[in-house]
């Protein structure tokens, strides 16, 4: 907490009288990186309507998955919120429940919804829920596997010319996962 005080030009009771307790310093936290993915990529999860058109539906997904992969790759601020939503995750407790609560529940029940409508599947299945959570597993790989992928593909950063062939990369892999689902379906 003195860290923090110190980084927020602030004192610790300060810290104490707007958040009550370190706990709550950390559920506010968990709102902030929530209601921040939210706007990345979840408002067009959350507000598009497919209208029951797998070719649209597909469309939505990409279009999410496309601006979620450019900010995890490209944005300096998304290692700091990669780094706590994998602390909270590790570690699950109040401030894990609200970031479900505002943003994985309710975004990744719209994807798999959205993902029926482009498979022909069922939006309840343990099929679709997995299959959402690799889709989106792969995007958070490129940020906490980070030193991995930029030792490996022999580049000094992740620019725009990087970050784009990492969203490419990955709305391919949504397209197939999406062709592989049709077939499953049928």
């Amino acid at each position: 907490m003195r860290d923090i005080a110190s980084e927020a030009e602030t004192n610790v009771a300060s810290i104490a009288y707007h958040f009550g307790s370190k706990e709550g310093l950390r559920i506010a936290c968990a709102e902030a990186v929530a209601g921040q993915m939210r706007e990345v990529a979840g408002q067009v999860i959350l507000t598009g309507d497919a209208g029951g058109d797998p070719a649209e539906a597909l469309a939505i997904m990409e279009k999410a998955m496309s601006a979620l992969a450019a900010f995890i790759v490209a944005r300096p601020e998304a290692a700091d919120i990669a780094a706590f939503m994998t602390r909270e995750m590790t570690d699950p407790g109040p401030a894990l429940e609200r970031i479900y609560e505002e943003l994985i529940g309710p975004v990744h029940t719209a994807l798999c919804r959205l993902w029926a409508t482009a498979t022909g599947g069922d939006p309840d299945s343990a099929a679709t829920r997995l299959a959402v959570f690799a889709m989106a597993g792969q995007i958070v790989y490129f940020r906490i596997g980070r030193p991995v992928v930029l030792k490996r593909m022999g580049w000094s950063e992740i620019g725009p010319d990087e970050a784009e062939q990492i969203v490419a990369t990955v709305t391919g892999n949504l397209r197939a996962m999406v062709a592989a689902g049709k077939a499953d379906a049928t």
